[in-house]
């Protein structure tokens, strides 16, 4: 009976113990009233989104327009010169030089690596440490 009743007043203890963190009655101190036990951990988050870049401005409707025109042809295994030719003679308003269309392709794959780069983030590095109130 005896350990009975000593498992009955654990089990109170640790749920009358959440109730008052969930609640918001304060931290049940250990030991003494001075020392409380802080859970601490380290919270790391790797991300490009925190770096200012002229990625994050959005294209306007022109260049949008032009970026997927160009991209279709690509992808069609067109080259640069010839891209730039076919823009020229449907209306679009690219540069006179044929390399432009190739500068605008390096760009478009550079935004889209930079734009895609994963976030990563994670929590660790568990720790109990006794802080004095």
């Amino acid at each position: 009976v005896k350990a009975l009743n000593t498992s009955i007043e654990i089990i109170l203890f640790i749920l009358c113990g959440w109730k008052a963190l969930l609640y918001g009655q304060g931290v049940i101190p250990v030991g003494s009233n001075d020392y409380v036990p802080h859970l601490i951990f380290d919270y790391v988050i790797t991300t490009h989104e925190f770096y200012s870049s002229s990625y994050f401005k959005p294209l306007t409707k022109q260049q949008t327009k032009l970026h997927n025109e160009i991209m279709r042809l690509h992808n069609k295994g067109w080259g640069y010169t010839k891209i730039h030719r076919h823009l020229i003679n449907n209306g679009f308003e690219i540069g006179k030089s044929r390399t432009t269309v190739d500068s605008i392709i390096k760009k478009i794959k550079k935004r889209e690596e930079f734009l895609s780069q994963p976030i990563i983030d994670g929590i660790g590095s568990f720790r109990v440490e006794i802080k004095k109130t």
